[in-house]
Protein backbone atom coordinates (compact mmCIF):
# COMPACT_ATOMS: atom_id res chain seq x y z
CA UNK A 1 0.00 0.00 0.00
CA UNK A 2 2.84 2.47 1.00
CA UNK A 3 4.47 2.06 -2.75
CA UNK A 4 1.20 2.63 -4.11
CA UNK A 5 0.76 5.35 -2.55
CA UNK A 6 3.89 7.10 -3.40
CA UNK A 7 3.78 5.47 -7.18
CA UNK A 8 0.64 7.12 -7.85
CA UNK A 9 2.40 10.27 -7.31
CA UNK A 10 5.48 9.47 -9.76
CA UNK A 11 2.54 7.89 -12.06
CA UNK A 12 0.83 11.17 -12.84
CA UNK A 13 3.93 13.53 -12.41
CA UNK A 14 6.58 12.33 -14.17
CA UNK A 15 5.79 12.95 -17.66
CA UNK A 16 5.11 16.75 -17.07
CA UNK A 17 7.98 17.13 -14.60
CA UNK A 18 10.10 15.77 -18.22
CA UNK A 19 7.97 18.36 -20.40
CA UNK A 20 8.40 20.90 -18.09
CA UNK A 21 12.44 20.40 -18.25
CA UNK A 22 12.27 21.13 -21.82
CA UNK A 23 12.64 17.74 -23.47
CA UNK A 24 10.44 16.49 -26.36
CA UNK A 25 7.52 14.04 -26.49
CA UNK A 26 10.65 11.49 -28.03
CA UNK A 27 12.34 11.42 -24.69
CA UNK A 28 9.65 11.10 -22.73
CA UNK A 29 9.00 7.99 -24.53
CA UNK A 30 12.74 7.19 -24.42
CA UNK A 31 12.27 7.49 -20.19
CA UNK A 32 8.63 5.59 -20.21
CA UNK A 33 10.39 2.70 -22.39
CA UNK A 34 13.61 2.42 -20.08
CA UNK A 35 12.56 0.40 -17.09
CA UNK A 36 10.10 -1.95 -19.03
CA UNK A 37 13.53 -2.54 -21.31
CA UNK A 38 15.23 -3.58 -18.36
CA UNK A 39 13.07 -5.84 -16.84
CA UNK A 40 13.22 -7.74 -20.39
CA UNK A 41 17.02 -8.16 -19.64
CA UNK A 42 16.90 -8.50 -15.83
CA UNK A 43 13.53 -10.84 -15.12
CA UNK A 44 15.14 -14.32 -15.53
CA UNK A 45 18.39 -13.37 -13.24
CA UNK A 46 16.35 -11.61 -11.01
CA UNK A 47 14.32 -14.27 -10.61
CA UNK A 48 17.34 -16.66 -10.12
CA UNK A 49 18.40 -14.13 -7.31
CA UNK A 50 15.19 -14.69 -5.82
CA UNK A 51 15.58 -17.94 -5.11
CA UNK A 52 19.07 -18.20 -4.29
CA UNK A 53 17.96 -15.40 -1.63
CA UNK A 54 14.86 -15.58 -0.60
CA UNK A 55 11.79 -13.77 -2.12
CA UNK A 56 11.36 -11.58 0.82
CA UNK A 57 15.02 -10.03 0.75
CA UNK A 58 14.69 -9.57 -2.98
CA UNK A 59 11.64 -7.61 -2.00
CA UNK A 60 13.01 -5.16 0.55
CA UNK A 61 16.50 -4.85 -1.65
CA UNK A 62 14.04 -3.66 -4.57
CA UNK A 63 11.99 -1.13 -2.17
CA UNK A 64 15.76 0.18 -1.16
CA UNK A 65 16.31 0.48 -5.17
CA UNK A 66 12.78 1.98 -5.65
CA UNK A 67 13.50 4.61 -3.31
CA UNK A 68 17.27 5.82 -4.61
CA UNK A 69 15.47 5.74 -8.01
CA UNK A 70 13.01 7.75 -7.34
CA UNK A 71 14.88 10.44 -5.21
CA UNK A 72 17.34 10.85 -8.21
CA UNK A 73 15.45 10.88 -10.90
CA UNK A 74 13.42 14.12 -8.77
CA UNK A 75 17.20 15.59 -8.91
CA UNK A 76 18.05 14.81 -12.35
CA UNK A 77 17.57 17.62 -15.14
CA UNK A 78 21.08 16.34 -17.83
CA UNK A 79 19.65 13.23 -19.84
CA UNK A 80 22.84 11.58 -18.41
CA UNK A 81 20.86 11.42 -14.75
CA UNK A 82 17.82 10.65 -15.77
CA UNK A 83 18.57 8.01 -18.14
CA UNK A 84 20.92 6.50 -15.42
CA UNK A 85 18.37 6.67 -12.19
CA UNK A 86 15.49 4.95 -15.26
CA UNK A 87 17.43 2.20 -15.61
CA UNK A 88 17.75 1.60 -12.04
CA UNK A 89 13.94 2.08 -11.57
CA UNK A 90 13.77 -0.94 -14.05
CA UNK A 91 15.99 -3.04 -12.24
CA UNK A 92 13.91 -2.06 -8.85
CA UNK A 93 10.67 -2.92 -10.60
CA UNK A 94 12.38 -6.30 -11.97
CA UNK A 95 13.37 -7.28 -8.45
CA UNK A 96 9.67 -6.08 -7.15
CA UNK A 97 7.25 -7.63 -9.76
CA UNK A 98 9.29 -10.97 -10.47
CA UNK A 99 8.99 -11.94 -6.13
CA UNK A 100 5.88 -10.57 -5.50
CA UNK A 101 4.06 -13.28 -7.26
CA UNK A 102 6.27 -16.16 -6.11
CA UNK A 103 6.33 -15.00 -2.38
CA UNK A 104 2.38 -14.59 -2.34
CA UNK A 105 2.29 -17.90 -3.66
CA UNK A 106 4.72 -19.49 -1.15
CA UNK A 107 2.52 -18.08 1.78
CA UNK A 108 -0.72 -19.44 0.56
CA UNK A 109 -2.62 -22.64 -0.60
CA UNK A 110 -4.35 -23.14 -4.04
CA UNK A 111 -8.00 -22.38 -1.70
CA UNK A 112 -7.33 -18.89 -0.79
CA UNK A 113 -4.61 -17.78 -3.57
CA UNK A 114 -7.18 -15.84 -6.03
CA UNK A 115 -8.48 -13.79 -3.08
CA UNK A 116 -4.95 -12.98 -1.51
CA UNK A 117 -4.14 -12.15 -4.94
CA UNK A 118 -6.98 -9.62 -5.92
CA UNK A 119 -6.78 -8.55 -2.17
CA UNK A 120 -3.14 -7.27 -2.53
CA UNK A 121 -4.12 -5.46 -6.11
CA UNK A 122 -7.00 -3.90 -4.57
CA UNK A 123 -5.09 -2.28 -1.68
CA UNK A 124 -2.06 -1.43 -3.75
CA UNK A 125 -4.87 -0.08 -6.40
CA UNK A 126 -6.86 1.70 -3.27
CA UNK A 127 -3.39 2.75 -2.10
CA UNK A 128 -2.74 3.97 -5.37
CA UNK A 129 -6.05 6.52 -5.49
CA UNK A 130 -4.47 8.19 -2.18
CA UNK A 131 -1.27 8.70 -3.81
CA UNK A 132 -3.06 10.14 -7.18
CA UNK A 133 -5.29 12.34 -5.48
CA UNK A 134 -2.42 14.14 -3.56
CA UNK A 135 0.02 14.20 -6.76
CA UNK A 136 -2.86 16.51 -8.28
CA UNK A 137 -2.27 19.07 -5.63
CA UNK A 138 1.12 18.39 -4.15
CA UNK A 139 2.48 20.74 -7.09
CA UNK A 140 0.19 23.77 -5.73
CA UNK A 141 1.55 22.92 -2.34
CA UNK A 142 5.56 22.72 -3.14
CA UNK A 143 4.62 26.16 -5.45
CA UNK A 144 3.04 28.26 -2.85
CA UNK A 145 5.75 27.03 0.20
CA UNK A 146 8.69 28.00 -2.74
CA UNK A 147 7.17 30.80 -4.51
CA UNK A 148 7.05 28.95 -8.02
CA UNK A 149 4.40 28.35 -10.75
CA UNK A 150 2.67 25.26 -10.11
CA UNK A 151 3.31 23.61 -13.72
CA UNK A 152 7.31 24.72 -12.71
CA UNK A 153 10.18 22.12 -13.10
CA UNK A 154 10.49 22.86 -8.99
CA UNK A 155 7.38 22.07 -8.26
CA UNK A 156 7.42 18.80 -10.28
CA UNK A 157 10.27 18.15 -8.93
CA UNK A 158 9.67 18.94 -4.87
CA UNK A 159 6.21 16.34 -5.62
CA UNK A 160 8.11 13.47 -6.85
CA UNK A 161 10.44 13.89 -3.84
CA UNK A 162 7.77 13.47 -1.39
CA UNK A 163 6.62 10.03 -3.12
CA UNK A 164 10.36 9.36 -2.68
CA UNK A 165 9.86 9.81 0.81
CA UNK A 166 7.41 7.81 1.34
CA UNK A 167 8.55 4.69 -1.15
CA UNK A 168 11.04 4.40 2.25
CA UNK A 169 8.12 3.76 4.39
CA UNK A 170 7.22 0.37 2.29
CA UNK A 171 10.79 -1.31 3.44
CA UNK A 172 9.40 -1.14 7.61
CA UNK A 173 6.59 -3.67 6.84
CA UNK A 174 9.07 -6.56 4.70
CA UNK A 175 10.97 -6.13 8.04
CA UNK A 176 8.30 -7.54 9.76
CA UNK A 177 7.36 -10.29 7.62
CA UNK A 178 8.87 -14.31 7.99
CA UNK A 179 10.67 -16.09 5.80
CA UNK A 180 8.19 -18.96 4.68
CA UNK A 181 8.84 -22.67 4.08
CA UNK A 182 9.05 -23.29 1.17
CA UNK A 183 8.42 -26.73 -0.96
CA UNK A 184 11.83 -27.44 -2.13
CA UNK A 185 15.01 -26.97 -0.93
CA UNK A 186 16.69 -23.04 -2.52
CA UNK A 187 20.26 -25.03 -2.37
CA UNK A 188 19.57 -27.53 -4.97
CA UNK A 189 21.39 -27.56 -7.49
CA UNK A 190 20.11 -25.12 -9.81
CA UNK A 191 19.05 -27.10 -12.90
CA UNK A 192 18.05 -24.71 -16.32
CA UNK A 193 15.90 -27.70 -18.48
CA UNK A 194 13.92 -28.27 -15.07
CA UNK A 195 13.13 -24.26 -14.20
CA UNK A 196 12.36 -24.17 -18.24
CA UNK A 197 10.29 -27.37 -18.43
CA UNK A 198 7.66 -27.97 -20.19
CA UNK A 199 8.51 -24.84 -22.77
CA UNK A 200 5.05 -25.46 -24.64
CA UNK A 201 3.14 -24.28 -21.26
CA UNK A 202 5.95 -21.74 -20.53
CA UNK A 203 5.56 -20.34 -23.85
CA UNK A 204 1.40 -20.37 -24.21
CA UNK A 205 1.46 -18.40 -20.34
CA UNK A 206 3.97 -15.78 -21.58
CA UNK A 207 2.85 -15.04 -25.13
CA UNK A 208 -0.32 -13.33 -24.19
CA UNK A 209 1.41 -10.88 -22.25
CA UNK A 210 3.64 -10.35 -24.99
CA UNK A 211 0.73 -8.97 -27.16
CA UNK A 212 -1.18 -7.26 -24.66
CA UNK A 213 2.48 -5.46 -23.26
CA UNK A 214 2.08 -3.89 -26.57
CA UNK A 215 -1.25 -2.53 -26.93
CA UNK A 216 -0.74 -1.38 -23.78
CA UNK A 217 2.72 0.53 -23.75
CA UNK A 218 1.73 2.27 -26.97
CA UNK A 219 -0.81 4.64 -24.89
CA UNK A 220 -1.56 3.77 -21.44
CA UNK A 221 1.73 5.25 -19.97
CA UNK A 222 0.38 8.51 -21.88
CA UNK A 223 -2.89 9.21 -20.99
CA UNK A 224 -2.31 11.44 -18.89
CA UNK A 225 -0.81 13.71 -21.68
CA UNK A 226 -3.63 12.53 -23.54
CA UNK A 227 -6.27 14.08 -21.20
CA UNK A 228 -3.82 17.21 -20.85
CA UNK A 229 -3.68 18.05 -24.82
CA UNK A 230 -6.91 16.94 -26.16
CA UNK A 231 -8.59 18.78 -23.23
CA UNK A 232 -6.63 21.12 -21.45
CA UNK A 233 -7.19 19.32 -17.71
CA UNK A 234 -4.97 20.92 -15.21
CA UNK A 235 -3.02 18.81 -12.94
CA UNK A 236 -5.41 19.03 -10.22
CA UNK A 237 -8.35 17.52 -12.10
CA UNK A 238 -5.80 14.94 -13.45
CA UNK A 239 -5.02 13.83 -10.32
CA UNK A 240 -8.31 13.40 -9.04
CA UNK A 241 -9.47 11.57 -12.46
CA UNK A 242 -6.84 9.07 -12.18
CA UNK A 243 -7.36 9.05 -8.63
CA UNK A 244 -10.87 8.07 -9.38
CA UNK A 245 -9.24 5.23 -11.64
CA UNK A 246 -7.85 3.64 -9.02
CA UNK A 247 -10.44 3.08 -7.09
CA UNK A 248 -11.80 1.67 -9.53
CA UNK A 249 -9.87 -1.03 -10.57
CA UNK A 250 -9.77 -1.34 -6.78
CA UNK A 251 -13.65 -2.71 -6.52
CA UNK A 252 -13.62 -4.23 -9.89
CA UNK A 253 -10.83 -6.40 -8.35
CA UNK A 254 -12.61 -7.40 -5.74
CA UNK A 255 -15.19 -8.94 -7.85
CA UNK A 256 -12.29 -11.36 -9.22
CA UNK A 257 -12.84 -14.30 -7.01
CA UNK A 258 -16.40 -14.26 -7.48
CA UNK A 259 -15.93 -14.37 -11.16
CA UNK A 260 -13.48 -16.99 -11.13
CA UNK A 261 -15.57 -19.68 -8.63
CA UNK A 262 -18.52 -19.25 -11.18
CA UNK A 263 -16.34 -18.92 -14.49
CA UNK A 264 -12.64 -20.16 -13.86
CA UNK A 265 -10.35 -17.69 -13.72
CA UNK A 266 -9.12 -18.20 -17.46
CA UNK A 267 -12.78 -17.33 -18.96
CA UNK A 268 -13.35 -14.58 -16.69
CA UNK A 269 -9.93 -12.78 -17.67
CA UNK A 270 -11.23 -12.68 -21.60
CA UNK A 271 -14.82 -11.78 -20.37
CA UNK A 272 -13.06 -8.79 -18.71
CA UNK A 273 -10.89 -8.22 -20.92
CA UNK A 274 -13.59 -8.27 -23.89
CA UNK A 275 -15.42 -5.73 -22.04
CA UNK A 276 -12.77 -3.53 -21.56
CA UNK A 277 -12.87 -2.44 -25.42
CA UNK A 278 -15.84 -0.96 -25.90
CA UNK A 279 -14.34 1.54 -23.36
CA UNK A 280 -11.46 2.06 -24.29
CA UNK A 281 -13.13 3.09 -27.88
CA UNK A 282 -15.23 5.16 -25.82
CA UNK A 283 -11.92 6.97 -24.35
CA UNK A 284 -10.38 7.58 -27.57
CA UNK A 285 -12.96 9.07 -29.85
CA UNK A 286 -15.46 11.36 -27.62
CA UNK A 287 -14.94 14.71 -28.13
CA UNK A 288 -17.04 14.98 -25.15
CA UNK A 289 -14.58 15.16 -21.66
CA UNK A 290 -16.92 13.71 -19.19
CA UNK A 291 -17.83 10.26 -21.77
CA UNK A 292 -14.02 10.32 -22.37
CA UNK A 293 -13.71 10.23 -18.74
CA UNK A 294 -16.20 7.22 -18.03
CA UNK A 295 -14.59 5.19 -20.84
CA UNK A 296 -11.20 5.46 -18.65
CA UNK A 297 -12.47 4.65 -15.86
CA UNK A 298 -14.50 1.40 -17.10
CA UNK A 299 -11.90 0.27 -19.25
CA UNK A 300 -9.34 0.77 -16.43
CA UNK A 301 -11.20 -1.08 -13.94
CA UNK A 302 -12.30 -4.35 -16.37
CA UNK A 303 -8.75 -4.96 -17.80
CA UNK A 304 -6.93 -4.54 -14.27
CA UNK A 305 -9.49 -6.97 -12.76
CA UNK A 306 -8.32 -9.51 -14.90
CA UNK A 307 -4.42 -9.07 -13.28
CA UNK A 308 -4.42 -10.65 -10.22
CA UNK A 309 -6.92 -13.72 -11.67
CA UNK A 310 -4.11 -14.21 -14.45
CA UNK A 311 -0.77 -14.12 -12.60
CA UNK A 312 -2.96 -16.86 -9.76
CA UNK A 313 -3.60 -19.02 -12.70
CA UNK A 314 -0.25 -18.93 -13.86
CA UNK A 315 1.36 -19.58 -10.39
CA UNK A 316 -0.71 -22.64 -10.07
CA UNK A 317 0.32 -24.13 -13.97
CA UNK A 318 3.86 -24.73 -12.49
CA UNK A 319 5.74 -26.55 -9.77
CA UNK A 320 6.55 -24.50 -6.80
CA UNK A 321 10.79 -24.01 -7.98
CA UNK A 322 9.53 -22.69 -11.00
CA UNK A 323 7.20 -19.76 -9.80
CA UNK A 324 10.57 -17.81 -10.16
CA UNK A 325 10.98 -18.30 -13.98
CA UNK A 326 7.46 -18.31 -14.82
CA UNK A 327 7.39 -15.05 -12.75
CA UNK A 328 10.60 -14.03 -14.78
CA UNK A 329 8.90 -14.94 -18.38
CA UNK A 330 5.39 -13.06 -18.08
CA UNK A 331 7.62 -9.81 -16.79
CA UNK A 332 9.68 -10.33 -19.44
CA UNK A 333 7.25 -10.27 -22.25
CA UNK A 334 4.99 -8.16 -20.58
CA UNK A 335 7.45 -5.65 -19.86
CA UNK A 336 9.66 -5.99 -23.21
CA UNK A 337 7.10 -5.43 -25.89
CA UNK A 338 5.52 -2.39 -23.54
CA UNK A 339 9.09 -1.06 -23.76
CA UNK A 340 9.34 -1.22 -27.92
CA UNK A 341 5.93 -0.14 -27.77
CA UNK A 342 6.27 2.89 -25.61
CA UNK A 343 9.60 4.41 -27.66
CA UNK A 344 7.61 3.95 -30.72
CA UNK A 345 4.92 5.88 -29.04
CA UNK A 346 6.75 8.94 -28.08
CA UNK A 347 8.05 8.90 -32.21
CA UNK A 348 4.20 8.59 -32.69
CA UNK A 349 2.96 11.74 -30.75
CA UNK A 350 5.25 14.16 -32.40
CA UNK A 351 3.77 12.99 -35.67
CA UNK A 352 0.35 12.59 -35.33
CA UNK A 353 -0.68 12.85 -31.89
CA UNK A 354 -2.98 10.11 -29.90
CA UNK A 355 -4.77 8.99 -33.42
CA UNK A 356 -2.40 5.96 -34.32
CA UNK A 357 -2.30 4.39 -30.74
CA UNK A 358 -5.99 3.91 -29.73
CA UNK A 359 -6.09 1.13 -33.11
CA UNK A 360 -3.03 -0.19 -32.06
CA UNK A 361 -4.31 -0.97 -28.09
CA UNK A 362 -7.75 -2.37 -29.48
CA UNK A 363 -6.16 -4.52 -31.82
CA UNK A 364 -3.49 -5.67 -29.76
CA UNK A 365 -6.38 -6.48 -26.59
CA UNK A 366 -8.58 -8.53 -28.72
CA UNK A 367 -5.41 -10.62 -29.70
CA UNK A 368 -4.80 -11.37 -26.39
CA UNK A 369 -7.94 -12.95 -25.60
CA UNK A 370 -8.35 -14.90 -28.80
CA UNK A 371 -5.03 -16.09 -27.93
CA UNK A 372 -6.05 -17.21 -24.00
CA UNK A 373 -9.03 -18.88 -25.55
CA UNK A 374 -7.08 -20.93 -27.94
CA UNK A 375 -4.35 -22.10 -25.58
CA UNK A 376 -6.62 -22.34 -22.25
CA UNK A 377 -10.40 -22.98 -23.14
CA UNK A 378 -11.04 -24.36 -26.31
CA UNK A 379 -8.09 -26.91 -25.96
CA UNK A 380 -8.35 -27.91 -22.14
CA UNK A 381 -5.64 -30.40 -22.32
CA UNK A 382 -3.92 -30.03 -18.85
CA UNK A 383 -0.02 -30.26 -19.64
CA UNK A 384 1.08 -30.20 -15.88
CA UNK A 385 -2.19 -32.09 -14.57
CA UNK A 386 -3.69 -29.06 -12.80
CA UNK A 387 -6.56 -27.45 -13.80
CA UNK A 388 -7.97 -24.46 -14.23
Amino acid sequence: MMSGFALGIIRLLFNFYVLSIGYESSVMGLLVGLPPLIITFAAIPMGILGHRVGFRLALMIGAGLMTTAMLGLSLSSAMVGLIAFSILRGFAMTLLQVSSAPFMAENSDVGERTHLFSVQFASRSMANFGGLLLAGVLPGIVAALLGVDPESTTAYRGAIMTGAAIYALSILPLLRTRVPETAFDRRMTFRWKEMFHPPGLLLKLFLPQVVIGFGAGALVPFLNVFFKTKFDMGDSWLGLLFAFQSGFMALATFSGPMLAERWGKVRSVIGVQLSSIPFLILLGYSPILSLSAVGFLLRAALMNAANPLYTAFAMEQVSAKQRGTASALMQMSWQGTRSISSFMSGALQEVSGFSALFPITIVMYLSTSVLMYFFFVRNRTKTTGQGE
